[in-house]
């Protein structure tokens, strides 16, 4: 990578943490086998709120939700990419559970975070972590 600051760029994704009164959080899986939080990457010039309002509507389907503050910042290196990833994780309030499954999405479902705990992957591992937030 050529520039003045080669090794300080991270792809930036917003994420929402999703409970319900169970205690559940809500997964997704999008083009991978692997559980995660719904959000994805910011495009340039969009602000977080928007990025996370556009990606629930991407993934799941959802148009009312109310966005809190952000919650945690996480950074991951990912090896297949070679590259850092940041997530910024907002709590999350949707106003209906009526999903619908976005390009890409194979599976949408509340789950307790407790069964990620053992998975190989970093990302699914961190997900138990948070969910108390």
């Amino acid at each position: 990578m050529s520039g003045q600051y080669p090794n300080t760029f991270y792809r930036v994704a917003v994420k929402a943490l999703i409970k319900n009164d169970k205690g559940e959080i809500l997964l997704v899986k999008e083009k991978s086998d692997k559980w995660d939080l719904p959000g994805g990457g910011l495009d340039h010039n969009e602000e977080p709120e928007d990025g996370i309002k556009r990606e629930l509507l991407e993934e799941i389907g959802v148009t009312e939700v109310t966005v809190g503050k952000p919650i945690l910042v996480k950074s991951f290196w990912l090896e297949d990419k070679q590259a850092w990833l940041m997530w910024i994780v907002y709590n999350v309030e949707l106003h209906n559970n009526q999903f619908s499954f976005g390009e890409g999405v194979t599976a949408i479902e509340y789950l307790k975070p407790e069964i990620l705990s053992q998975s190989p992957d970093e990302r699914e591992r961190f997900i138990p972590s948070i969910a108390h937030l």
